[in-house]
This record gives structure tokens, sequence and C-alpha cells, in this order.
């Protein structure tokens, strides 16, 4: 990375943004990326125009996404005006380094998507924050159609998905508490099968709605899930009427968690009574619930998170395809 400092009006729009994508409760991880994709992508347009983003050139998300697929290296370009001697020896004092040229080397298809992803919310929130009161940032320049990059089928591992009607008609014919909580644990909260047969009361905050539990890998993983009044609804009615001893939410007749191996096969039969395609299974659920999040927020950083994965190359595998024209 270049030791390039941003203009007053990059750093500044920056700094709006990631406060407010702090207080929109995104993770550390994700502030994290986030500032380092758009620091990179505004030195770049700093060292290519040398201008700030407002006065936007055409093609330039073109030009930067051929930056960062092919490679390269691009340096701060002089400005195309006379600077006197007085002031020539006045800088000499104040920049004590010259900035050090950006250096890119190519990058896979899945970090490009996820570069481009964070151009295009930056843009959009820039675009929304100024519409009241100004004519900057009127168009978000990234688009859909032109800047998409195609997912080569080496780097897709095909999970079929449970589709929005036959989730509809097996969450409308399950009719017991702790079946049903199940599959809305499994469709809104995208949880691992392991995950799932570990659940305990003690994981749900029922005054705040939100979910806190030992992801994979050991860390603690709080959230709040979708469609949290049905989950809390289902898991409260669980607590005083069905489960009223122990902590797991799932038990067997010994009183002890189910199985992964158990749960598995509840899953699966209550696809099967319902007639679901039989190659669904319980990873299914976890797929539908990655493509509906990210459907709803085009953000693919927020369901890397929500779904508690290190690499967004592997959240997006867990997306229909049809929706991954840009990230």
């Amino acid at each position: 990375m270049s030791n390039h400092i941003l203009s007053k009006k990059h750093q500044a729009w920056l700094d709006l943004y990631l406060d407010n994508c702090k207080k929109l409760n995104k993770s550390t991880y994700t502030l994290i990326n986030y500032r380092c994709d758009l620091e990179k992508f505004l030195t770049w347009y700093e060292f290519k125009f040398n201008s700030t983003i407002e006065k936007s050139k055409k093609n330039f998300v073109s030009e930067y996404k051929s930056f960062l697929v092919d490679g390269g290296e691009i340096s701060k370009q002089k400005k195309g005006r006379i600077i006197t001697l007085f002031i020539k020896i006045f800088l000499r004092f104040l920049v004590k380094e010259k900035s050090l040229p950006l250096v890119q080397t190519p990058l896979a298809v899945s970090s490009v998507k996820r570069h481009l992803s964070s151009i295009k919310n930056f843009f959009e929130y820039l675009k929304q924050g100024h519409e009241d009161h100004s004519k900057l940032f009127l168009i978000n320049p990234v688009k859909n159609k032109i800047h998409a990059i195609k997912l080569k089928e080496k780097d897709i591992k095909h999970t079929v998905m449970l589709p929005k009607d036959q989730w509809r008609d097996l969450i409308e014919n399950t009719y017991r508490t702790k079946e049903k909580t199940i599959l809305l644990l499994l469709y809104w909260g995208g949880f691992r099968l392991s995950e799932l047969t570990q659940l305990r009361f003690s994981n749900f905050d029922f005054k705040k709605k939100v979910i806190s539990l030992e992801r994979k890998g050991g860390y603690i993983h709080t959230f709040r899930p979708q469609q949290e009044d049905a989950i809390f609804k289902n898991i409260l009615y669980m607590r005083e009427h069905i489960v009223t001893s122990g902590d797991f939410l799932f038990i067997n007749h010994q009183g002890n968690c189910l199985s992964t191996r158990s749960m598995y096969n509840l899953i699966k039969k209550l696809l099967q009574r319902n007639l679901c395609d039989s190659d669904l299974g319980p990873h299914s659920f976890r797929k539908a619930c990655a493509t509906n999040l990210y459907e709803k927020t085009k953000d693919l950083l927020l369901v890397r998170d929500y779904l508690n994965h290190h690499d967004a190359k592997v959240t997006q595998t867990y997306i229909e395809t049809k929706h991954l024209s840009i990230y």
C-alpha cells in the first residue's frame, strides 16, 4: 500500500462513511476491509486524475477494475501548473517524504468483486447524503451490467438452494414448535448443523433479541437474526412449555443435546414429508439465507459476517449465481 495521504475531502467522506457503517453495527473485520479497499481506490483515483471523486472521470470504474484484475503500478502525477520557487522551498520543509507508488498484484475474481462492492456502497452513501442539498454524486458510477465480473465455473461449489415456494409450503405445514424453530433458525439464522445442535437458551438475549454463541474457530459471535420476532417467540414458548429443565434447545429422550446425525435425519424427514426436492439438505437453508440477505442488502461483506465466513470467496458459493452480478 502506498504511503500517500488522502486529500482532505476524500478523507472526510471516507471517515463519515465508516462512522455510518459502525452505527449500522458492521463488524470490526468488515470496517477494516472497507477502509483498506476504499483507501486503495481513492489513492489510485488521486494518482490517476489529480482530482477528487465528485469530479468523476468517464469510465474510471472500468479503468480501476482493469487495474485490480491485471495488476500494475501507478505513481502520483505532477500537476500541470507553475509553482514559484518560494512555494517549492516551503514545501520541502512540509513534505518529508514522497508518496510511494501504488503497486497492485492481479487479484482473484472474488477479491475484485469485493472491491467493486465496497466502492459501489460508498458512492451510494455519498449519493443519498448529498441528494437533498447538492448536485454532487447524482449517479452511482458503478453499474451492474457494465462492470459485472462473471465467476468461473471452477470458482463455484454448487449447493442446491431451498426455493422460496418450497420454503413457504414447508414452514406453513410445520406445526410443532420444536420443528418450526429448527426451520426458522436454519432459514433465517443461517446456522451450521453443528451450531444448531449446540444451541442453548442462554445463547439468546430476549430483551435485545440478539444471539451470542461460539462460532467455528472458537470466537463469540453476537448478531441479530433475520425475522427475530418469530424466532424469539418460538424459543420463548419452548423454554416455558417444552424444555423445562436444562439449557440445550434441542434434546433427545435422555435429556442430552441432539447429535448432528439425529438433527440431519430430522431435517431430511421434514423436507421429505412436505415433498421438497430430494437433493435438498440442511445446507440448502444456509444457501437460501445467504442469497436472501444479499438480495436484500447487496452487501457481500455483511453476508460474510452473518454466516461467519473468513473469506468472501466462500460466501459467494452460498449465493445463487443469478444474483452475483456485482459486489
